[in-house]
């Protein structure tokens, strides 16, 4: 087998796991993968990382449905998906004419990533008002459709709520999977599902279900601030690497 094929799904494995754990990671190790390895290009990457996470939030989502916070999810959803679509199309145009700034784009966005896992802000005595969900959603669509990588702006904003960890995990992993069904939705329309993107998908499809399995049954015995902090340096290092190789 490939080495950088070995490399790409090592990735996968590695984020499905700490999306197992944290509520997300998954896309941001698989596109700082794809962008270090150039494995594949990044628009083929991110239609594949939607079916990766619909194979994470079967075993995560599906047996802990009741934990979902429905009012909260259903707001985020207003803004998300109309914003999904803009950043599918503002992809296309990116990728065909401005390589170095997607690559730029992606580098800071898994920095950020780093920076939303290892900072944990105080929980609010009540939820955030409804245009607060709607904001962010809004913010999480346009990277969602760019990158198929949603987390950051949700992490900040659910991590906020006064709700128990695992209902905040398991709400987050659900609006990524909303998510990922409405791009595949958009990119199916426009005739984007290749056969490497259905190639990439299946082959992380084995990886992904036993590295969440693996999170959910043994988390690490670690302290998840020391989880945190690893995961990281490890994204403040690959995403500063990005950057540097684009400019």
């Amino acid at each position: 087998m490939d080495t950088s094929l070995l490399l790409f799904l090592a990735a996968v494995a590695l984020g499905a796991y700490v999306q197992s754990i944290t509520g997300f990671a998954l896309g941001i190790f698989v596109l700082a993968a794809v962008a270090l390895l150039h494995f594949s290009s990044i628009p083929v990457a991110a239609m594949a990382m939607n079916i990766m996470t619909l194979a994470n939030s079967t075993v995560m989502v599906l047996p802990r449905l009741k934990k979902v916070h429905w009012p909260t999810l259903r707001l985020t959803l207003i803004g998300t998906l109309p914003a999904m679509v803009v950043g599918v199309l503002l992809l296309n145009g990116l990728s065909n004419h401005a390589q170095n700034i997607l690559r730029i784009l992606l580098g800071l966005m898994i920095i950020g990533g780093g920076l939303v896992l290892v900072w944990r802000p105080h929980p609010r005595a009540t939820l955030s008002p409804k245009g607060g969900f709607i904001g962010m959603g809004l913010i999480s669509g346009l990277l969602g459709g760019l990158f198929s990588v949603s987390g950051p702006p949700l992490v900040y904003q659910f991590y906020r709520q006064p709700l128990p960890l695992l209902r905040i995990r398991i709400t987050l992993v659900t609006l990524f999977s909303i998510m990922s069904v409405g791009r595949l939705t958009v990119v199916g329309v426009q005739g984007q599902i290749t056969e490497e993107v259905l190639r990439m998908g299946g082959l992380s499809i084995p990886v992904v279900l036993a590295a969440a399995w693996l999170g959910t049954r043994y988390p690490p015995r670690i302290s998840d601030k020391a989880l945190r902090r690893g995961v990281f340096v490890l994204l403040v290092i690959t995403g500063s690497g990005i950057v540097f190789t684009a400019l």
